[in-house]
């Protein structure tokens, strides 16, 4: 394979030969409208429709008492008992795996603080499906590795569909990220990995229709993650408040009109039907009130029949504390199949 242009690599054969050439990609799930121009005033590839789609998804994480420990569960599968390094021996025909070290190596792997690059990159990996690694050479030529934060990293507008930079803006996805204000990294280069101090890889699962950003499996359970946090929250308001709506509460229409056998100002007959409402809310909900009895008092007619009072009606509650239960439940066994771990094991 032999490059013959920033975009066009020629791939020989024996009998014939291939083309291929790069050219710039189309963002099939946000379009690529203006992305690939600075006239959206940026000079880097934006992540998602709003370039916030790595805090959006957080911020469902941080409600959420599953995900995150999936994402930990997920990331300790593929770290497994750690890292290892080993060396390819043939033995007669029989090939075999032997672990290998030397004391440079182990240098390098405290230099580089190996194990926590292969942490974070994987933390990042699972997380949000993309990794930028952090190439930094010493002066001795020896590669440090380190993890540039997604929250903070974008990839820049590629040149003749190309990516040569990346940026890195602590304000990226807040909607504060502006043109020309961000840190500029080169892409690092695999034919001369050297050609600058620091650069940036990127690495991503290549996904049809996504040229530039990947999103990982369970960003497509966003619904039913948001289903799931509102569940919590319902029930602390109903266990503070009272669940849904509990008595139908049956008042004539003048019954503040007068006082003392007089008519009241509309300005006072407000602020009564006021006062009542608030009265009321305190009396009949909060974690204070369970099973509390309200006391009304009515007066007699002539024939001896209750006139016209407060009439408090009980209501059924058709949404019982199982029906959320097994909504919780399903939004559970969604958002375990999402991040790929069987339901057994994750609910």
């Amino acid at each position: 394979m032999e490059w013959i242009s920033d975009n066009a690599v020629l791939i020989p054969n024996e009998k014939n030969g291939a083309l291929l050439q790069l050219t710039d990609g189309r963002d099939q799930v946000y379009g690529s409208g203006r992305m690939l121009s600075m006239d959206g005033g940026r000079d880097w590839i934006p992540w998602g429709d709003a370039d916030n789609q790595p805090n959006q998804m957080a911020k469902l994480v941080q409600n959420n008492n599953q995900i995150r420990p999936l994402l930990e569960a997920t990331r300790d599968m593929i770290y497994g008992s750690g890292i290892g390094f080993f060396e390819l021996v043939y033995a007669g025909k029989t090939m075999m795996l032997e672990p290998y070290t030397d004391p440079k190596l182990e240098e390098w792997m405290y230099e580089t603080e190996l194990t926590n690059y292969i942490i974070a990159a994987i933390n990042e990996r699972v997380t949000n499906a993309n990794h930028f690694t952090r190439f930094e050479f010493t002066v001795d030529g020896t590669p440090l590795l380190s993890i540039s934060d997604s929250f903070t990293t974008r990839i820049g507008l590629p040149k003749n569909g190309k990516v040569v930079n990346y940026l890195q803006n602590p304000f990226f996805g807040e909607g504060r990220g502006t043109l020309g204000k961000s840190d500029s990294l080169p892409a690092f280069n695999r034919k001369d990995p050297k050609a600058s101090i620091v650069s940036i890889f990127h690495s991503r699962e290549h996904i049809s229709g996504n040229p530039f950003y990947a999103f990982p499996s369970w960003w497509c359970s966003r619904d039913w993650i948001e289903v799931a946090n509102l569940i919590p929250l319902f029930h602390k308001s109903g266990l503070k408040n009272g669940y849904n709506i509990k008595y139908l509460i049956k008042m004539p229409k003048d019954y503040f009109d007068q006082e003392g056998g007089k008519d009241l100002a509309p300005d006072a007959i407000k602020k009564k039907w006021a006062t009542f409402g608030e009265n009321l809310k305190t009396w009949l909900s909060g974690v204070d009130n369970v099973n509390k009895s309200l006391l009304v008092r009515y007066l007699r007619g002539d024939d001896g029949k209750a006139l016209e009072s407060i009439d408090v009606v009980p209501l059924k509650n058709e949404m019982s504390d199982d029906a959320y239960s097994k909504v919780w439940e399903m939004a559970g066994v969604s958002i375990t199949n999402a991040v790929g771990i069987l339901p057994v094991l994750g609910v």
